[in-house]
């Protein structure tokens, strides 16, 4: 038979693991959280086994599909709802620099300071300004509409977060269930400031607001 003990105390997470005092116990709402089978957290998807490995040629191919897919999008000048992709890029280019660069910092300096991620969390906050700056200052073309916004929204998560996975699967060794996690977890964030937000400064626009 299965049973339970009760432990009174203060808990506290070490490693991934729930203690009070020296005793190992459960962590409160683990039975809800799903976890790869190395022990990283899933915030969006549950523990697939078929994803929960490392797969270098299927990883790899999504990769340079993405980096072909700017290359023929650059060179023949497609049109997504409108615009080429230069007609995103180069009001806002700086704003993307920056971003890039902030995640490259957060990886070679941000992890390596101790003071319980806040410098993460505020590099974080960096490159989600620089996507709702660059969102507002797009939303001020008379041309740019909601589909544009949207359109931004995945730019800038493939730029981000596509960015962040290919770190984390090739230095820090995750895995594709993780990597996909992540990029959909992060996209969210990104979708709910560009598409979501944009698209209201658009709205404002159209109605005549000066902002």
């Amino acid at each position: 038979m299965k049973t339970t003990a009760y432990v009174s105390g203060k808990i506290e997470t070490k490693n991934r693991d729930c203690f009070v005092g020296d005793q190992k116990v459960e962590c409160p709402g683990s039975q809800t959280k799903h976890y790869t089978q190395t022990g990283d957290n899933l915030d969006v998807l549950p523990s697939i086994a078929t994803l929960d490995k490392r797969n270098d040629f299927v990883f790899t191919s999504i990769l340079l599909s993405v980096i072909l897919s700017f290359i023929l999008l650059t060179t023949f000048k497609i049109k997504i709802f409108g615009k080429t992709l230069g007609g995103y890029i180069k009001p806002i280019w700086y704003f993307v620099i920056i971003s890039i660069l902030t995640v490259f910092w957060q990886y070679l300096f941000g992890l390596k300071i101790d003071d319980n991620f806040l410098s993460i969390r505020i590099s974080q906050w960096l490159w989600e300004a620089m996507v709702l700056i660059s969102a507002y200052k797009l939303s001020k073309l008379p041309n740019f509409s909601y589909g544009n916004m949207f359109f931004l929204g995945v730019l800038y998560s493939l730029i981000i977060h596509g960015l962040k996975v290919v770190i984390r699967y090739y230095f820090y060794d995750k895995t594709l269930l993780y990597s996909l996690d992540r990029f959909l977890y992060g996209s969210l964030l990104v979708m709910a400031i560009a598409a979501v937000l944009g698209s209201t400064f658009v709205y404002l626009r159209r109605k005549g607001y000066r902002f």
